[in-house]
């Protein structure tokens, strides 16, 4: 093969001789697009310098080189090789400085690689749609959102402990919207994996129906960056007789409180515990309850319910009040209430009128409550 070029100094002097050409260094017919010649050709190039000039040797397939193997023409003279080493080796012997590329393909690609780079730094600074927790950018804020609670939906709620010596935990039912808790229970020592939800109960039972008996569902998964159990302040016994003195509670109403919170202390947990969730900068206008019952129903399967209590309209809900209007779980979160934040009652409207009257001295009142009983006074 005669009359061709082998050495070139950059790649486009390479793409303008084959424009619209066969390759020239192919034994059979083929076009010599950019796509071939980087691929058959460039991808095995040697770079050198000769005289100070860069510049690189491209393999041929010709029918020099015998059946079509690769082979290496010598610009300077009319050798064939057929190895790349003893190619190196020859064109050395004529002079030249071996280099990993010549300096004039370089050169443009170093440039090319700094201006990505900038334009790069550049739009990351002046993008705000960046995750907190793996630092990947979004064009949109509903982009950066969607990955957020499908990548990080887990790590953004919170998981409470509340009950260490039953291994109850609560957490948000939802990823989005108010976070009304559940509870779960899950112990590797008492073997114990529960979730309050009958859709979460269908889902465990079905993995372990194709051979997966501990897959757990999204509120179990949580427990594993759970916080550990922080006992909530007692309830004190001059808190619930200033709450009958200014008739917020009924002398019988005072009675079951009293009682149901022994049944507590007996059994060693907590009667009322406090989820207040802005602790986890997350804002809500509800403040949610575990209560105690002594029972074990479809609305307290763990033996513990919720009470939510409406900061701005002052309602106060429970899981059983499809029963009783009224109940001792309301009674006994008031109560919890009154005595550590009674600031959040100033909108209680669902208490009677005559509470309602002495609701204003109540408040006032109430840190001079917990004064007289400096945490000596609790029934446990």
């Amino acid at each position: 093969m005669t009359g061709e070029i082998f050495v070139f100094v950059d790649e486009e002097e390479l793409f303008n001789l084959m424009k619209d050409l066969d390759c020239l260094y192919c034994r059979n017919p083929v076009t010599a697009s950019k796509h071939h010649l980087k691929k058959r050709h460039l991808r095995f190039a040697i770079y050198y310098k000769d005289s100070g000039i860069g510049k690189f040797s491209i393999p041929c397939y010709c029918a020099d080189g015998g059946h079509g193997r690769s082979h290496w023409h010598c610009p300077m003279c009319t050798k064939i090789l057929q190895r790349t080493k003893d190619y190196k080796i020859h064109i050395t012997n004529h002079g030249v400085e071996m280099t990993d590329k010549s300096t004039v393909e370089l050169q443009p690609t170093t440039v090319l690689l700094e201006t990505l780079q900038t334009d790069n730094e550049d739009r990351t600074a002046g993008n705000k749609s960046a995750c907190q927790k793996c630092g990947i950018h979004f064009t949109t804020t509903s982009n950066l959102r969607r990955h957020e609670r499908l990548q990080h939906g887990h790590d953004q709620q919170p998981m409470l402990c509340i009950d260490a010596k039953n291994a109850i935990y609560v957490t948000p039912k939802d990823l989005h919207g108010p976070r009304v808790p559940i509870h779960i229970r899950k112990s590797f020592a008492l073997q114990i994996l529960l979730c309050e939800l009958e859709e979460c109960w269908d889902f465990m039972k079905a993995q372990a129906q194709r051979g997966n008996p501990g897959k757990e569902c999204r509120h179990l998964v949580r427990t594993n960056h759970a916080r550990h159990y922080v006992p909530p302040p007692p309830l004190c016994v001059n808190s619930l007789e200033e709450m009958t003195d200014k008739h917020l509670l009924s002398k019988s109403e005072k009675q079951e409180c009293q009682e149901m919170n022994s049944r507590a202390c007996l059994e060693g947990v907590d009667c009322v515990y406090p989820i207040f969730w802005e602790e986890h900068e997350l804002s809500e206008r509800c403040i949610y309850f575990s209560v105690y019952t002594d029972l074990k129903d479809k609305w307290c399967q763990f033996g513990r319910t919720r009470v939510s209590f409406d900061t701005k309209s002052g309602n106060w809900k429970c899981l059983c009040e499809h029963k009783r209007n009224h109940c001792v779980h309301k009674y006994l979160s008031m109560w919890w209430l009154f005595q550590e934040r009674p600031e959040l009652l100033q909108n209680a409207l669902d208490i009677n009128t005559e509470s309602v009257d002495v609701l204003e001295e109540v408040v006032l009142d109430a840190e001079d409550v917990v004064q007289m009983s400096p945490g000596g006074d609790d029934l446990c």
